[in-house]
């Protein structure tokens, strides 16, 4: 018998990765970091959490310099783990991408438009919307993006929208990242405001951070290939190899909920005794939060 807590379980599941930076060929990111063997590590982590995933997002920064080859690894590594794992696949570009072989590579079109997706997840709508400006690193949309989120928040889905947008729309405690911000911040807040937007999803930073836009939480995913180390005085900018990870991200009827998972697998013992899990399935289960909550003395 399985303990449960009095809560239902979350009707959606997604696992949100970012910032692979995948190089092929096996070179190492800025001569340090094995990009590929890192989305491999996260994707192990993944599958073997034993979760019920609905969609697998990756935030941007799929490739560290829009190598076409870096796009054919991707999916070469990414979409076994999507077929076996029975979910979707929701991606976006990120300031590092480039459009053209990214389109092509990714999505068979001879283009370089933005790839704007909207996926229906049972119910859950996730639209990805690629905010790099071209030619430049820091991020935004387009006047035509602005009105085709507009356009498509008009309706509200059966389980509200999760939005997945590269540049975190919040503000970052690196100068030097803050001149790659998002440039308009307060009119995609206007756009998203009243609509039935329930998270935004990003990545960029290269850090675990969370923010609002209004009243909409920002919940931004670790590197999977670096970090920058927050520890650092705020002035500089510096790459760790550790500790990376995605996010767990858990939508409820009435919130959502984001939980960090290191790709490091760390050595872990039982928390609770075998002799505790033993009496609790004698419980009845009225009776299982006095039994479980109260302190012994």
């Amino acid at each position: 018998m399985a303990l449960s807590g009095s809560r239902p379980a979350p009707t959606h599941v997604l696992a949100h990765l970012s910032d692979t930076h995948l190089i092929a060929g096996g070179g190492l990111l800025a001569g340090h970091i094995d990009t590929e063997a890192q989305l491999r590590r996260a994707l192990a982590r993944l599958e073997s959490s034993g979760e019920r995933f609905d969609a697998l997002v990756i935030s941007g920064d799929l490739a560290d310099s829009g190598d076409p080859a870096a796009y054919a690894l991707l999916r070469e590594v990414v979409e076994p783990v999507v077929v076996r794992l029975g979910c979707a696949l929701v991606l976006t570009g990120g300031n590092h991408d480039e459009r053209l072989p990214m389109a092509r590579m990714l999505y068979g079109v001879d283009t370089d438009a933005p790839q704007d997706t909207v996926t229906d997840v049972n119910g859950l709508r996730v639209i990805a919307i690629d905010s790099a400006v071209p030619g430049y690193h820091h991020g935004g949309f387009s006047d035509d993006q602005y009105d085709w989120l507009a356009k498509e928040l008009a309706t509200p889905a059966e389980h509200g929208t999760i939005l997945v947008i590269h540049h975190a729309p919040i503000t970052y405690r690196s100068p030097v990242m803050q001149l790659l911000d998002f440039d308009d911040v307060d009119r995609l807040r206007v756009v998203v405001e009243g609509s039935d937007v329930r998270a935004v999803l990003s990545g960029h930073l290269h850090v675990t951070s969370f923010g609002t836009l209004g009243t909409v939480p920002v919940l931004v995913a670790g590197g999977v290939s670096y970090v920058d180390d927050v520890g650092a005085p705020r002035e500089l900018l510096m790459g760790v190899d550790g500790p990376q990870s995605w996010n767990l991200v858990e939508v409820h009827v009435d919130q959502v909920v984001a939980t960090v998972v290191p790709i490091e697998q760390h050595p872990t013992w039982p928390a609770l005794s075998e002799a505790v899990m033993e009496y609790m399935e004698t419980v009845p289960e009225d009776d299982r939060r006095e039994a479980f909550s109260r302190k012994r003395t």
